[in-house]
């Protein structure tokens, strides 16, 4: 059997992207035929990846916006609603095209209704314990518990991280053990042991760099894209403003832009800078933790998530959590980053394998 695999990331910043692609190329390593369905930015990058190798589908889903001030909470609490339809619509749009795609197996990164029952449904997360903002800490264990519903509906649940605390995500995975989460061990896109040209660009950069990632929903992206150019204004910097297009570089003073970059630049960028300012989205850990690279991470205001893994980060010398609104010493935390032990570099093991291994078993069986 040559089982058909049906891949969708949610198209949240390009995160859930990206950690996809190592499960696809040992998918199609295990001669596996891939279907990508996605939207956006993260169908654009995936098709960049990986080309005529795979197929794809056009999976829409819903986009979160941010607010730009102190009402972050409200602005999210008010999209709650919209959300859950949006589940409602995946399972829809996921039935009406399972008996069109016939997949053998689905693997989900966090799209709640990508499942169905006449495939072996994989759910994929960082964050199984959701953690509420201080204002509604009183619905904690509700949102933790309808979280655990959702997921429970598929047969396997994987985690990128390692099974021992407090790994990369700490309480958000490792919180309590659950009895049907499997750890596939940290997923990135990047590999240290490849070489990287530089996509033709590394001549044109300079050396001992600061290299800045941005990422997520607007408008926080270009908030923070603003502050980082005058703040940095005097420093060497190469930055990714994480906007589809081509990848062209801008130059203005010491500053190098591209609006986006392919595998291969970044993971240059990555292998050559002498720090990174990012924010603190789970990914974009794992993409450092390859390198090893000294940090200093800028949560996105409002998001508990990366709010939490920035100061998880900064306890543990790994890296220097700075907040959005005091962000005018970020001078200082670059110094003090060089301190810090670096985000812990990612170790080989077979966590992954042996998750699909029993996936395709699954699957094998139900045939």
């Amino acid at each position: 059997m040559q089982p058909k695999v049906l891949v969708c990331p949610l198209n949240w910043g390009l995160g859930h992207a990206t950690r996809c692609i190592p499960i696809i190329r040992q998918l199609m390593k295990k001669n596996c035929r891939v279907v990508i369905a996605a939207s956006g930015a993260s169908l654009a990058l995936l098709q960049e990846e990986f080309g005529s190798e795979v197929k794809y589908e056009e999976f829409p889903g819903k986009e979160i916006k941010y607010s730009r001030g102190r009402f972050m909470i409200l602005k999210l609490s008010t999209q709650l609603p919209a959300f859950l339809y949006s589940i409602f619509k995946e399972y829809r749009w996921m039935k009406q095209n399972v008996k069109r795609i016939k997949p053998h197996i689905i693997i989900s990164d966090n799209r709640y209704g990508a499942r169905s029952k006449s495939a072996v449904s994989v759910f994929i997360t960082h964050q199984l314990f959701v953690r509420m903002p201080p204002k509604l800490r009183l619905f904690q264990r509700l949102a933790n518990r309808i979280n655990h519903m959702f997921i429970r509906a598929f047969d396997y649940c994987w985690v990128p991280d390692i099974p021992d605390a407090p790994g990369y995500s700490g309480d958000l995975t490792h919180y309590r053990k659950l009895a049907f989460v499997k750890f596939t061990g940290p997923l990135s896109r990047f590999s240290a042991t490849e070489n990287y040209t530089g996509a033709d660009f590394s001549d044109q950069l300079p050396g001992n760099f600061i290299l800045a990632i941005l990422s997520g929903p607007e408008p926080q992206r270009s908030i923070l894209e603003e502050k980082l150019r005058e703040i940095l204004k005097d420093e060497v910097l190469v930055g990714f403003r994480a906007i589809p297009g081509k990848m062209k570089l801008k130059k203005t003073r010491k500053h190098y832009w591209f609006d986006h970059g392919n595998s291969d630049l970044m993971r240059w960028c990555l292998k050559n800078c002498r720090a990174v300012v990012s924010r603190s989205g789970y990914s974009t850990l794992m993409d450092m933790a390859v390198f090893g690279n000294k940090a200093v991470l800028i949560p996105t205001p409002g998001q508990t998530e990366q709010e939490y893994l920035a100061k998880m980060f900064n306890r543990e010398n790994y890296a220097v959590s700075v907040d959005q609104k005091n962000i005018t010493g970020l001078k200082y935390a670059l110094e003090k980053c060089q301190t810090f032990a670096g985000v812990p570099e990612i170790k080989n093991s077979d966590l992954l394998n042996n998750c699909i291994y029993q996936v395709l078993k699954q699957a094998e069986k139900n045939q």
